[in-house]
């Protein structure tokens, strides 16, 4: 019956599957669980979203050792020790710098990093419990007393979990510091109108390794580590694409491929656009257009890139 074929929904094709799925990263990369399920009010998200947009506001969150190294960039999907993620803390208190924790029943004052990825867990030297097992103050709830956690955690830098914090900046407090802020490619995503609040302390592809690895990559120069060059590469050929546009990007790919030794170059970088679009889609499968309600924004390169940043698990 040509009445009931012509009734029948059509496949979505490539460009409107893609903004669906944008919009779907986006959203849960700025909301995390906080919504218990439910979609926010299309006014709601977009006053969020729209908050989350000014660079002004941004806390750089970073776990930091005594000798003032960032070891790890706090990101969106990044622990703390309450067991909930980055993206379900207030990361928009700019001025108090109380990023408390937004789950329902949560009593998390303050996010507070933990150094695990997946399963992998953090015991406590003092009770031999896990981190899960304590309050989100750290006091054990098994143990009667005022018995903080403690853990003989050894970070690459090879001091202790003790021995680190996290510490939350602004952009010029980082800049006065000689710290790195963000990289050409992020820059102008902000100026774009991208939401970059939530990101925490990344600044560009290279803020995804540890900071012992950007440590050793600067001292070693052109013989460092290729996974280091090639996040250096991803910032790079990202910045010239976002400001000069596609064809600029791959004439610096090109000249990175012949300045550098071919192992340096991954195969993704080989490969892939030169600049890849700021959240990226896990799937080939459309999300409907209730599940994320007109909540793409203008796509592109740099859309492209931040969602990656934004959307990745194991940035922490």
């Amino acid at each position: 019956n040509p009445q009931r074929l012509s009734a029948m929904p059509r496949a979505v094709d490539r460009v409107t599957a893609g903004k669906h799925i944008d919009a779907y990263q986006e959203y849960t990369s700025l909301v995390g669980r906080t919504d218990n399920g439910r979609p926010l009010p299309e006014a709601v998200y977009q006053d969020l979203r729209e908050r989350a947009a000014n660079p002004s506001r941004r806390l750089y969150v970073n776990w930091r050792n005594s000798t003032g190294l960032d070891c790890r960039a706090v990101g969106p999907q990044s622990p703390c020790f309450c067991g909930h993620r980055y993206n379900e803390h207030d990361w928009l208190a700019f001025d108090t710098r109380q990023v408390g924790c937004k789950m329902p029943g949560c009593s998390c004052k303050c996010f507070r990093y933990v150094p695990v990825r997946g399963a992998q867990d953090l015991v406590c030297s003092r009770c031999r419990r896990s981190y899960t097992e304590h309050q989100p103050d750290g006091s054990c709830s098994a143990v009667t007393g005022k018995d903080q956690f403690s853990s003989s955690y050894t970070c690459s830098c090879q001091e202790s979990f003790n021995q680190h914090l996290t510490v939350f900046e602004t952009r010029q407090e980082r800049e006065a510091a000689g710290r790195e802020v963000d990289s050409g490619w992020m820059e102008q995503a902000g100026k774009e109108g991208l939401p970059v609040c939530h990101l925490g302390g990344l600044t560009g592809f290279t803020a995804l390794a540890d900071g012992m690895d950007r440590t050793y990559a600067a001292l070693e120069g052109a013989g460092g580590d290729p996974m280091m060059h090639r996040l250096q590469l991803e910032d790079e050929v990202n910045t010239v694409t976002a400001l000069q546009g596609k064809m600029a990007g791959h004439r610096a790919l090109a000249a990175a491929r012949s300045a550098r030794p071919p192992a340096v170059l991954s195969r993704r970088c080989s490969s892939a656009e030169p600049a890849p679009s700021i959240g990226v889609s896990g799937s080939s499968v459309g999300i409907p257009a209730r599940a994320a309600p007109s909540r793409s924004s203008s796509t592109g390169p740099l859309k492209a890139a931040g969602r990656r940043l934004g959307g990745v698990r194991t940035m922490d």
